[in-house]
């Protein structure tokens, strides 16, 4: 279902009108006063619009109320009443439209002759193809997509999902502590009221990562001998902060040994990054991690090669999007009781 969002979103160019806005900036708006909580509001364009119920528009006339009437909907049943949102809700304070929604070390691959090196290089071509193809759909969609910062009229109407799947609509001026706490998220709706775009907000690293390199390596054959090829490097990761990330590696290289045969290697490595210094656009960060490595070498005596890998280095990224970066990752492996030398430069999306 992901996937066909993000073709979906493609094909139409990210024109919804449903905005997200993260339970940490609802808590910052909860403790503004009401009436300049509209001013800038964070908020993430989504792939589809939300199925969040009918429109309740507002104009910019209209004013400011923080404790409106109030329809609560229980067990099929209406009825007028006032009370605030959550476990803690005071049924005499606040105003809310609530319904709920249910709870809720290197080891030598023996002496024979090496081999398999020419088929382990197709495989990583096609794999690299379609890796390559999800790249640049989910750096269309997530370049694309509105993610910042907009005003709103403060009676805009928020439209909360609660820690237990419960939902609730309320105006933004009538959000309370409690009722911020209480939500995951709310969703806001373009259309609904005077709606100014302000811009994007600084590269958001938070979240899932997936990220595409290709550069040089250096690779030492069975022989001794030693040369640089072609470097690719697919990432899968997750920051749970906008400095801190884990991340998967899944790693490509191969070259032309002596016998003008084929020499292919391949990781897959665990690392952790961190970004620790910045200068404008520009973010200096290491990784480093390990995992295992894998060589294969057609034509030469021994070729063949399995160990640990550990790595490590220097990452350099310029960000130019909210949730996309240029990364270049300058650093060395060592497998197969050798140094190898990796100089790549891809694209990152957050």
């Amino acid at each position: 279902m992901r996937l066909c969002a993000l073709f979906l979103a493609l094909a139409t160019g990210c024109g919804t009108t449903s905005y997200k806005i993260p339970a940490a900036e609802l808590q910052r708006l909860a403790s503004l006063p009401p009436a300049q909580r509209g001013q800038s509001v964070r908020v993430v364009q989504q792939l589809s619009d939300a199925d969040v119920g009918p429109p309740q528009p507002v104009s910019a006339e209209t004013q400011i109320v923080i404790f409106p009437d109030v329809v609560v909907y229980d067990g099929g049943y209406r009825r007028r009443t006032v009370g605030g949102w959550g476990p803690h809700a005071n049924t005499n304070s606040g105003g809310v439209s609530v319904h709920s929604a249910g709870g809720g070390g290197g080891h030598s691959g023996g002496h024979g002759l090496g081999g398999g090196g020419g088929d382990g290089k197709a495989e990583a071509v096609i794999i690299i193809a379609v890796a390559a193809v999800i790249l640049v759909v989910a750096a269309a969609v997530e370049g694309s997509r509105d993610d910042g910062y907009a005003q709103l009229h403060p009676m805009h109407p928020l439209y909360l999902t609660g820690l237990d799947g419960s939902r609730a609509v309320m105006p933004l001026a009538a959000l309370d502590p409690d009722s911020a706490a209480f939500s995951r998220y709310a969703i806001v709706r373009s259309t609904e009221g005077p709606w100014h775009w302000l811009g994007r907000a600084a590269l958001d690293r938070e979240g899932f990562t997936y990220a595409m390199y290709t550069g040089l390596g250096t690779y030492q054959s069975a022989d001794g001998s030693k040369d640089s090829g072609p470097a690719t490097t697919i990432q899968l990761g997750f920051f749970p902060e906008q400095h801190i990330g884990i991340v998967t590696n899944l790693f490509f290289g191969w070259r032309q040994n002596r016998e003008l045969e084929t020499l292919f290697e391949t990781r897959y490595t665990l690392e952790l990054n961190g970004y620790v210094a910045q200068a404008g656009p520009l973010h200096f960060g290491l990784y480093g991690g390990g995992g295992g490595a894998t060589r294969l070498e057609d034509g030469v005596v021994g070729g063949n090669s399995s160990s640990l890998a550990l790595q490590g280095g220097a990452l350099v990224q310029l960000d130019f999007n909210t949730r996309l970066a240029l990364t270049a990752r300058l650093g060395q492996t060592y497998a197969h009781d050798e140094r190898m030398s990796e100089a790549m430069l891809g694209l990152c999306v957050y």
